[in-house]
């Protein structure tokens, strides 16, 4: 064998070499599938009015653990405001700690909305959320079962469940994030409160 082949032989080895770093650099970069980041899905902070999933259009906060997002189809708008941020406080375990007594979680719940309200009410609102308070607390009372089944599967991780409440309230845990959403309807809009699941 020539020396000229020798040398090629061995830069075509290099190369080999280098081609094969530069592969499994891209793949521990860039992963494909399950492993890639998890999409934005409804269930998390999001303002999205489709029921695409994940969303193909429409806003996701990233770094937070609760929410609140009044929806208003018609008018092809929405708005979240964020309750509780991503961190060493997780606002899930406040309302696990009430899942065996639905009339005390309703409270909790019923106390939140009521923070949003407020909140709504300073920054500006599409639709005036003070006329939705009753609307809001008669939902959660006439639903304390559901809501207690869906913060019990929120807290066993029990991705998938979905229930139908009274009223048109729904609640779900979500497949693709295990983060609940709970859904309550009002005459135009549509209030969804939505909490990441415990850590």
């Amino acid at each position: 064998m020539s020396v000229t082949s020798k040398v090629a032989l061995t830069l075509g080895a290099n190369h080999m070499r280098l081609l094969y770093l530069i592969i499994a650099t891209w793949f521990l970069m860039c992963p494909l599938g399950d492993a890639r980041a998890e999409n934005p899905t409804r269930d998390k902070c999001t303002c999205n009015l489709d029921p695409d999933d994940p969303p193909e259009d429409g806003a996701w906060v990233k770094n937070s653990a609760a929410c609140w997002s009044t929806e208003v189809k018609e008018q092809n708008w929405c708005d979240i405001v964020v309750e509780s941020l991503l961190g060493p406080q997780d606002l899930s375990t406040e309302l696990l700690g009430f899942a065996a007594s639905p009339s005390e979680l309703v409270g909790v719940l019923h106390s939140k909305f009521d923070n949003f309200v407020s909140v709504s009410t300073f920054e500006g609102s599409i639709i005036d959320l003070s006329l939705a308070i009753d609307a809001v607390a008669a939902r959660l009372k006439e639903n304390e079962a559901l809501l207690a089944s869906c913060v019990t599967a929120l807290a066993n991780r029990k991705r998938g469940f979905f229930q139908d409440g009274e009223g048109g309230l729904t609640c779900r845990v979500s497949e693709a994030s295990g983060w609940m959403r709970l859904e309550i309807p009002l005459e135009k809009a549509r209030i969804a409160y939505m909490v990441a699941p415990p850590a």
